[in-house]
């Protein structure tokens, strides 16, 4: 199984609206890509317990549920998503893709 984390850094200036990407944005993502997304999950970073800022503002975990029904909907809808980021951030994301091995 692999999984994509998107990392949106917590950078001077940076806004995140996680009410329009739980609202439209992942709602947008699962429409499109049904069955190639296994599961979504977005998380706020939080103040560290020194004090500290947390890294990233937002960071996304999608684990592939299908990677032919995934790869598919990626071809056909990749640029609808990237022109949806504008609506919630002000900044684009780093992305990995991991292969999950536990």
């Amino acid at each position: 199984m692999r999984c994509i984390t998107v990392l949106y850094a917590n950078k001077p200036g940076i806004k995140f609206d996680f009410d329009y990407y739980l609202k439209h944005h992942a709602t947008l993502i699962k429409r499109l890509y049904g069955e190639g997304i296994a599961r979504l999950e977005l998380r706020r970073g939080v103040t560290a317990p020194d004090g500290s800022p947390p890294a990233h503002v937002a960071v996304i975990s999608i684990w592939i549920g299908s990677q032919e029904v995934f790869d598919k909907a990626q071809a056909q809808h990749a640029q609808t998503l990237i022109d949806d980021v504008p609506n919630f951030t002000n900044t684009m994301p780093t992305i990995q893709i991991d292969e999950v091995v536990g």
